[in-house]
């Protein structure tokens, strides 16, 4: 099987080349916007980094399956406007899908985000949600699912259009790890009165998802990924310090006061992010792929958090 991977220097994109090294039926190809740094870091691997494509070239190529994970995700640095994401998350996507449509190729796989379906919720949410992004992101995201399932589609093809919860793994420096060092520093928790449930993903179980959609016939469709259980961010917190071996130290301040604080620092949404519900329901991913996921939430999580330790 031949695979091609866009944005491969990114963290899914690397997590995916480590994943199919141990497979020698799989050939992989990369491509990526700086090429250089995809060699240079790929250069003991069994990749070939292409430096474009387009119909022709994956026919030329042989190309099997496309998985497109090149796209901008949060910007909390403030780098990006408004206008990038739709850019390079929409316009990106709509142009090597076309190819994919005009190529031999039979599967397109596209990472997307929960965020196209939704920014905060109460309930477990599936895939019949009705769509209400918020930020640039979502909604760039959302255009590109839109345009994917606007477009005929051959019967010998297929397309499947991902939306995941946060992904964690090693080698990836997001919420985890600023909560990690939260933790070392000996900071007391102070939202022990919430009371919430969140799903997290694993890198383990994405990588698994995505080569059973590789393997199998699955019907083409939007499927939402997440582990099988969720973790409160009383637990994520009681499961760091288990971790790196520091003393809990909870305070139960009350909500009304914990909300105050944070709207007068202007940070609502951070404090929702981490005091919110967020569960994704991954009923329909498991029951087309037909498997147990390999790795649960705790012992996922607690991978990657020994992974921050260096």
């Amino acid at each position: 099987m031949r695979v091609l991977l866009t944005g491969v220097t990114g963290f899914l994109g690397t997590s995916l080349v480590d994943y199919f090294q141990r497979d020698p039926s799989t050939v992989l190809y990369g491509y990526g916007r700086n090429r250089e740094e995809a060699r240079r870091k790929f250069q003991d691997v069994n990749l070939v980094i292409v430096d474009s494509y387009d119909s022709q070239k994956l026919n030329e190529l042989k190309i099997d399956v496309i998985i497109h994970l090149a796209g901008i995700a949060h910007d909390l640095k403030g780098n990006f406007k408004p206008s990038d994401y739709y850019e390079v998350n929409f316009e990106g996507t709509k142009k090597i899908y076309k190819d994919f449509l005009h190529s031999s190729a039979s599967k397109f796989i596209f990472l997307s985000s929960i965020k196209a379906a939704i920014d905060s919720w109460p309930t477990a949410v599936d895939e019949h949600i009705t769509c209400h992004p918020i930020s640039d992101y979502g909604k760039s995201k959302l255009l590109a699912e839109q345009f994917i399932q606007s477009q005929k589609l051959p019967p010998s093809k297929a397309f499947y259009i991902l939306r995941p919860c946060m992904i964690h793994g090693p080698g990836n420096k997001g919420n985890l790890n600023v909560l990690y060092k939260f933790v070392k520093k000996g900071i007391p928790f102070p939202f022990g009165a919430f009371k919430n449930e969140r799903s997290f993903l694993s890198i383990d179980n994405f990588t698994a998802i995505v080569n059973q959609l590789l393997r199998k016939e699955v019907s083409s469709g939007v499927y939402h990924l997440s582990d099988s259980e969720t973790l409160s961010t009383l637990s994520l917190y009681k499961l760091i310090c288990q971790v790196v071996r520091q003393k809990e130290r909870v305070w139960f301040v009350p909500k009304p006061l914990i909300k105050s604080f944070f709207f007068l620092l202007g940070k609502t949404g951070q404090l929702n992010k981490l005091t919110e519900n967020a569960i994704v329901n991954n009923t329909k991913i498991l029951s087309a792929i037909n498997i147990k996921l390999p790795v649960g939430s705790k012992e996922g999580l607690t991978k990657t958090i020994k992974s921050f330790r260096g």
